[in-house]
Order: C-alpha cells, then sequence, then structure tokens
C-alpha cells in the first residue's frame, strides 16, 4: 500500500474514532451515533462539502444492520438491511439540496438538529415512505421500503435511529489531529 493510502486510512480512522467520541444528534434525542464503518462521514462530508450535518446511525436494534454505501461528487448513500423488510428497507441519501414539492411539513422533532422535516409516499412504491430533512447547505433524503400502515413496529424503529452530527465535528478532526483540510461549509472554500 502506498504511503498516501496509508495516510489516507489513518485520517478517517482518526476522525472516525473522533465522530463516535463526540457524538450524534439524534432526529428525537442526543445519542451517540454509530455508523462510522471505514470512515464514511468523512466521505459524506467530501462528497456534499456545502452541508452543514452529516447523516449516521444511532444504535440499530435487533433486526437491523449497516448494508452497504456509495459515494460519489454531490452524493452519499449507505442503507440498512432488516430481517424483516429485507435489503435495503431504509436508505440515506445525502445531496445538497432536494425538491419537496408535494411532501407534507412534519412538526419539529423534539431535541436534535436543527432540520426541516417533510414526508411523502416513496416515488415508484406505494408500501414505500419518503422522508426530506432540510438543512443549511443540504438535505438528506430518508426511504423506507414501508409505511407506518404496512408496518407500524418496523416504522417506529426506523423512526428513531437516523440521526446527524455537525459537520464541524469532522473539519475539526481533520485539523487538529492531522493538520489537514476538509474544505467546505464550516472550513476554508474548496479550491475550484
Amino acid at each position: 500500500m502506498s504511503a498516501t493510502r496509508a495516510t489516507i486510512r489513518a485520517v478517517l480512522a482518526v476522525v472516525a474514532a473522533a465522530a463516535v467520541l463526540s457524538g450524534c444528534a439524534g432526529g428525537q434525542d442526543q445519542a451517540s451515533c454509530s455508523h462510522t464503518h471505514n470512515g464514511f462521514p468523512v466521505l459524506e462530508a467530501q462528497a456534499v462539502p456545502s452541508a452543514t450535518l452529516i447523516p449516521c446511525v444511532l444504535p440499530l436494534p435487533g433486526g437491523w444492520r449497516y448494508g452497504g454505501a456509495r459515494v460519489r461528487s454531490g452524493l452519499a448513500r449507505f442503507w440498512l438491511d432488516s430481517d424483516r423488510a429485507g435489503g435495503r428497507a431504509a436508505e440515506v441519501s445525502l445531496m445538497p439540496g432536494c425538491d419537496v414539492a408535494g411532501a407534507t411539513e412534519l412538526p419539529p422533532g423534539t431535541g436534535g438538529a436543527p432540520v426541516r422535516r417533510f414526508e411523502a409516499p416513496a416515488p415508484g412504491r406505494p408500501q414505500g415512505t419518503l422522508r426530506s430533512y432540510l438543512f443549511t447547505g443540504g438535505c438528506v433524503r430518508y426511504r423506507l421500503a414501508f409505511t407506518r400502515r404496512s408496518a407500524p413496529a418496523l416504522y417506529d424503529q426506523a423512526d428513531q435511529f437516523l440521526g446527524f452530527t455537525p459537520r464541524r465535528v469532522y473539519v475539526d478532526g481533520i485539523g487538529g489531529m492531522e493538520g489537514l483540510t476538509l474544505c467546505g461549509a464550516e472550513a476554508p472554500p474548496c479550491p475550484g
């Protein structure tokens, strides 16, 4: 492995550890995030540098597990699998913005991150739910493969484990521990 790859892996491990230690602001309450697979939150922050919040997963109840992730410029996505609802039962996508036309705005959550929440049926999935969380510089789409009506217990579980970490945690973690800059929101502007 090249020295550059080793350095990047070390940075991601340090930032992931910092994220776990600093916690994650949950949608309903304050809790510690468990979504630190391979430094993925740092990749999310790099993919959508305008986002001031980075989505993460609070501790998962039995029957749920981390399924996988994909990242490209302008989009970071990860999904969760359920032993009852199948693969990709819940999918989280971070992007610079999203259209909420036709969605119903939900009341603000108690505690947690400063987001506006919207809900609508998932496009092309009559038994699915699409939640949108809008915040400064970004949007998170939270797609569930079920509705409150079709799977009330799963819906209640899924309603509890999406959380948000302020991007500042990763900016400070990389800057303080490695002397590197994670450009974008709450940091120097990205070049180009």
